[in-house]
């Protein structure tokens, strides 16, 4: 009884902390706040709209034939503005209906398939009384108070955005971590950017990029080289996605010690060398001929170099480097630890051995000579 006692009295602490309002508003009165400022859409936020033509059309049909419609979260600011953190998709396909959104032309609806009339139509097809009808259709809107924690504001946009989405994790983090503070994340995203970094992902492939994998490559490398793996999977965390978004919570919340100018400077010099030596084959199987990037040997080099980093001179590299990554790739217990199949992925409890194994190995055999 003392537990159940003793847990209430904590849900209840919890609950308290939590500042809320809702209520019905119009579309047309979305469309005014945001005309006005007053909802906003973070530009990382917006990256992540993905409606489809026809999910968007079958949407606006719903506003017009009056279907129940499911709520939208924001949040109040310190200027008392509301920050939109979810209803993204239905809130920018109002806007692009009716030709708000931002380097994109009005709607046309497509594949309705309940009022097919409505197809190839704007919303300057519309007769007056329809466009009044999508105006004034109405849907519920939750409000989280300013007085309401940053951590209870994050909590709450990270539950309600990793649920059946098809954003990847690296999007949803850099739109969410940012409640918790901004510099890590901006300080991960100025670091995609570095030339040696990125000529070194030369086999990463275009869409990877556009859903800001690059970016998850860098916050890969800091929690790795840093993170406390271990305590993070006690703590019943399983998957490398959760080892990084605790990383990233942590950092940004100030509950572990970052120092940005020292890492930026193990960041920097770390594929300054990777660069110089292989370029873009220093991820790709055999350092060589293949022409694909290995998520697994970008963990293990990238980390075991930034151990010794310290001993590299950057601009004169001991022909030894290139020697010990090729050496490395041939070993048949870093190809047993790298090898991509059941087990070795990034989830289950067998992960983080492997994990550990291909780092270790790694470090070792880079670290011949110095």
């Amino acid at each position: 009884m003392k537990n159940t006692e003793k847990l209430l009295h904590i849900i209840d602490e919890k609950s308290l902390t939590v500042r809320t309002d809702s209520l019905d508003i119009s579309f047309g009165e979305i469309n005014s706040m945001y005309d006005d400022g007053e909802l906003e859409i973070s530009p990382d936020y917006q990256r992540l709209f993905r409606w489809n033509v026809t999910q968007q059309s079958q949407f606006i049909e719903s506003l017009l034939l009056g279907f129940p419609l499911p709520p939208i979260f924001v949040f109040e600011t310190e200027a008392r503005k509301y920050a939109l953190i979810d209803g993204l998709q239905r809130i920018s396909t109002y806007l692009h209906f009716t030709g708000k959104l931002k380097d994109k032309d009005k709607l046309k609806l497509t594949n309705c398939d309940i009022v097919p009339e409505l197809n190839n139509i704007t919303i300057d097809d519309l007769s007056p009384a329809l466009r009044i009808q999508v105006k004034r259709s109405y849907i519920k809107m939750y409000i989280i108070k300013t007085q309401s924690p940053a951590r209870v504001k994050y909590d709450m946009f990270k539950r309600l955005n990793t649920g059946g989405s098809l954003l990847e994790a690296q999007e949803i983090r850099n739109s969410t971590i940012r409640l918790l503070g901004e510099d890590f994340i901006n300080f991960i995203q100025h670091l995609s950017e570095d030339k040696n970094f990125k000529d070194c992902l030369g086999y990463v492939q275009d869409y990877q990029f556009e859903r800001q994998f690059d970016d998850e490559l860098v916050l890969r490398f800091f929690t790795l080289k840093n993170g406390n793996l271990k305590k993070y999977q006690q703590d019943g965390l399983e998957t490398l996605a959760d080892f990084l978004t605790k990383y990233a919570e942590q950092v940004s919340s100030k509950e572990v010690v970052f120092d940005y100018a020292t890492e930026e400077k193990v960041f920097t010099r770390t594929f300054a060398v990777l660069n110089k030596v292989l370029g873009k084959n220093v991820f790709s199987k055999d350092g060589e001929s293949s022409k694909q990037f290995h998520a697994f040997q970008y963990e293990a080099i990238s980390v075991a170099m930034a151990s010794i980093i310290d001993k590299m001179d950057v601009n004169n590299i001991d022909p030894k480097v290139k020697r010990n990554i090729l050496a490395l790739k041939q070993d048949p217990k870093f190809q047993d630890a790298t090898e991509n199949r059941r087990g070795k992925r990034t989830s289950g409890e067998a992960y983080l051995p492997f994990l550990d194994k291909r780092i270790s190995i790694a470090k070792n055999s880079l670290s011949k000579g110095f």
